[in-house]
């Protein structure tokens, strides 16, 4: 393996340590959606991040009212960091050409739904700020 490029491994992890961090009540810098920003619509993976959190602390019902796409995407990056580690490079687990489209489906369907939701029935489907 290529030593500049080990450190890649990782990624995966640092991630989660990140998302455990932040659950934790720790201050660390995020990035703001620059698509909310923009339109005042919540993109695709808005709250996807409170959801992941929520996910690490056990709270499967705040992980799921922020996003549904939380646990799942929880499981998946302790996957990929079991995996980048035991192989020394950064190994994602990419599920094949249709079952990401099935996936990007899945996703922008329930972002559909959840700002129906928000703005033709008033639904709390995302949180103020």
């Amino acid at each position: 393996m290529i030593g500049h490029r080990r450190w890649l491994a990782l990624l995966p992890l640092a991630t989660l340590g990140y998302l455990v961090a932040r659950s934790q009540g720790v201050h660390l810098p995020g990035i703001i959606c620059p698509f909310r920003t923009i339109t005042g619509i919540p993109c695709p993976t808005c709250h996807l991040t409170r959801s992941a959190m929520a996910s690490l602390q056990g709270d499967l019902g705040l992980a799921l009212h922020h996003h549904i796409f939380g646990p799942p995407l929880v499981g998946w990056l302790g996957w990929a960091a079991w995996r980048s580690l035991r192989q020394r490079r950064l190994a994602l687990p990419l599920p094949s050409g249709g079952a990401m489209a099935a996936l990007v489906v899945l996703l922008l369907s329930y972002w559909m739904l959840r700002v129906a939701g928000w703005t033709l029935l008033g639904w709390a489907t995302f949180p103020a700020n």
